[in-house]
């Protein structure tokens, strides 16, 4: 048995299929399947079999790839003991978050990690909610921060999820709007106005507006796209109206301008909780702690500097 072995089919049970894998890793395919088929003979099991979406594995073979997890997660806390200090600590991390992360939190986390370990990388895609699940199921990032309505956070085997912050979601728009005149604005008083929203598809808009406004109710939609710069456009013309977390609105300057008004939308509750989420049993390597620490960091002093902080 070899620990390349071992790495083989733990990421395979990520990925899906060898080719993917091979990929991944720099390794043939060839390679990879006869170090496979090698571990089955020697263990006298079959580990992984074909399914209409891949390679899935066997009852047997999950309980290897656990045991082979840990076994890989040990040999990495090894080599991270015998870093002794931040000038050796070192690694590539990728990052898929959602855009109002993206904005705030993670350039700040970034230039800290930075300054205390320069010999750390990141590599940040901006996606969307859908996709930001998908990369870490698939394997193809360290880390995925993502938010969900209490309703939408599912209890997924395969994943853990680390809570970083909660912010409300608020409506803004300019002062010579119709909203402005209405002292307490409830729902019901935004969707009789053009709205610009984040999502590309009326699928999107389902999931993850309709926990918190209601499945029923239905917007004026003028504008749907992720680029936020698209939907400032709107806005800004007295077009539209939008709805932004409150961490948007106070790390977005474009939103501190003297001619709009943000205000929070009584009558329900429209918090949305962010979390960093990976793959249950994946191995956390030193820049990846360090990452992570920095990240809890950064969401607490956002969440300390913004208490008590009110809506124009």
């Amino acid at each position: 048995m070899r620990i390349d072995q071992l790495l083989f089919i733990t990421d395979i049970a990520r990925t899906g299929s060898i080719a993917n894998t091979s990929e991944r890793l720099y390794v043939s395919s060839s390679a990879i399947s006869q170090a496979i088929r090698n571990l089955e003979e020697e263990l006298g099991v079959k580990i992984f079999e074909r399914s209409r979406t891949g390679l899935e594995p066997t009852c047997a073979g999950r309980k290897i790839i656990i045991k082979a997890q840990e076994i890989i997660n040990r040999i990495e806390d090894l080599k991270n003991e015998a870093k002794l200090d931040s000038s050796e600590i070192k690694g590539h991390l990728t990052i898929s978050a959602v855009s109002s992360f993206c904005k705030s939190i993670i350039p700040k986390t970034c230039a800290e990690i930075k300054a205390k370990f320069p010999r750390i990388t990141f590599e940040i895609n901006e996606k969307d909610p859908h996709q930001v699940k998908k990369d870490v199921l698939k394997g193809n990032v360290d880390f995925g921060i993502n938010f969900y309505t209490f309703s939408t956070l599912e209890d997924n085997q395969l994943l853990t999820t680390t809570h970083l912050l909660d912010t409300p979601m608020m409506v803004c728009f300019r002062k010579d709007s119709d909203l402005a005149r209405i002292k307490n604005i409830t729902i019901d008083d935004v969707i009789k106005h053009p709205i610009a929203l984040s999502f590309i598809d009326n699928k999107d808009k389902i999931k993850y507006y309709a926990p918190i406004f209601g499945e029923n109710r239905k917007f004026k939609t003028i504008i749907q796209s992720q680029n936020s710069d698209i939907r400032k456009y709107f806005i800004s013309q007295g077009i539209a109206a939008g709805f932004e977390t409150k961490l948007t609105l106070e790390s977005d300057p474009f939103y501190h301008r003297d001619d709009f008004i943000i205000k929070p939308i009584l009558g329900i509750d429209t918090t949305l909780s962010y979390y960093c989420i990976l793959l249950k049993n994946q191995h956390f390597s030193a820049a990846g702690q360090e990452f992570l620490k920095e990240l809890c960091t950064q969401s607490n002093r956002f969440k300390d500097e913004n208490k008590n902080i009110l809506p124009r």
